[in-house]
């Protein structure tokens, strides 16, 4: 369905903080650009830093129009862009230059990693911020008063859950690592000790030889877990990610109570929603906003939790199961491609209605 009539955005300067192997480009800009373009007719400068020479030569197409000879109705989209080199200081000049309807894209606190030089002079000097988690516009609000609200959303390739496995399989996806890494070690591996079943294991983003090793030398004592941790995955590849994430009946989100993970936008819930899998969640911010306890999975504090959580749905029947999927399928009309794109265009709209009035 074409839905061009119902805005006058016309086109989108997207410029990307990294490649395709970034999540938040693919999910953030990549999905919805193609979108907007399938769905309303709007096109856009899909960029991000490289050398390679196409890739140079579209950022200097979309630079010097931009600067130059912007199109009408559009809008600019700086993303997550927090470096000092040559990409970021000329879209400095960019902002500066031309501000109108700019707007700076972050969906990660990364002003708690990386210096904040560069991505506080975005935020201040966009003409407004687009965010991924309610405590990214908590942070973000003194540098600009102006900020949009705007999670993440998934790409709805109808690939839906089947019927709940004879073995459960419980799943988990992302890069292994970091906070993700001691979440899980802390608050769900435990769960998994001693079952009186049997069940698979499947992490998908167990990438690091070291911690492959550590992993399979971890669950050797589980006498009761399957542990699959497939290689080679390739991220860009949707609808393969897709594809394996249906094949769980259980998604795990674990997150830890800070600031970082108070930042994100509970992503890999929504991975697990978006396929119709039920969802077992660490109980913060942003994921209680979109698992709905005892109804499309649960939200659980503690290791005793989750292992309650895994046990009753080991237990419940496939009519009882085919409950929680389809809640968890329904709930992605909160992060459909549709919500996003649809709140760019009235960022757009409202802006330029209050500058008529």
């Amino acid at each position: 369905m074409n839905h061009n009539n119902k805005t006058n955005l016309k086109f989108v300067y997207w410029f990307a903080y990294y490649n395709l192997d970034s999540p938040s480009v693919r999910y953030r800009g990549q999905y919805p650009m193609e979108f907007l373009k399938n769905n309303y007719d709007i096109n856009s400068y899909f960029v991000y830093p490289s050398y390679k020479p196409n890739n140079v030569l579209l950022f200097t197409k979309a630079f010097f129009s931009a600067l130059f000879f912007r199109k009408p109705n559009s809008i600019i989209v700086v993303q997550r862009i927090n470096s000092n080199f040559i990409y970021a200081n000329l879209l400095k000049l960019l902002i500066k230059i031309r501000n109108t309807d700019t707007i700076y894209d972050i969906d990660d606190a990364d002003y708690l990693e990386y210096p904040t030089k560069t991505i506080y002079y975005f935020s201040k000097n966009c003409s407004k911020i687009s965010v991924g988690s309610n405590e990214l516009v908590k942070n973000l609000s003194k540098f600009n008063r102006n900020i949009l609200f705007n999670t993440s959303p998934t790409p709805d390739l109808k690939i839906v859950k089947g019927n709940k496995n004879n073995l459960l399989t419980i799943g988990w996806i992302g890069g292994y690592g970091g906070d993700h890494k001691v979440s899980l070690l802390n608050n769900f591996f435990p769960a998994l000790k001693d079952l009186p079943f049997k069940v698979k294991l499947i992490l998908l983003g167990v990438a690091d030889k070291s911690e492959y090793e550590y992993l399979t030398k971890h669950f050797e004592q589980f006498e009761n877990v399957i542990l699959e941790m497939p290689q080679g995955n390739n991220w860009t590849d949707e609808i393969d990610v897709q594809n394996r994430i249906a094949t769980f009946d259980i998604g795990i989100a674990t997150l830890i109570d800070n600031e970082t993970h108070r930042s994100k936008s509970a992503f890999k819930a929504k991975q697990y929603l978006n396929n119709g899998i039920p969802v077992l969640s660490s109980d913060i911010p942003e994921n209680n906003k979109f698992v709905e306890h005892g109804k499309n999975g649960f939200l659980c504090s503690t290791p005793a939790e989750f292992r309650q959580h895994i046990i009753e749905f080991n237990e419940i029947s496939q009519n009882n199961y085919k409950i929680f999927s389809d809640k968890a399928r329904n709930s992605i009309q909160n992060f459909s491609l549709t919500k996003y794109t649809d709140n760019l265009i009235e960022a757009y709209e409202k802006k330029n209605n209050e500058r008529l009035t």
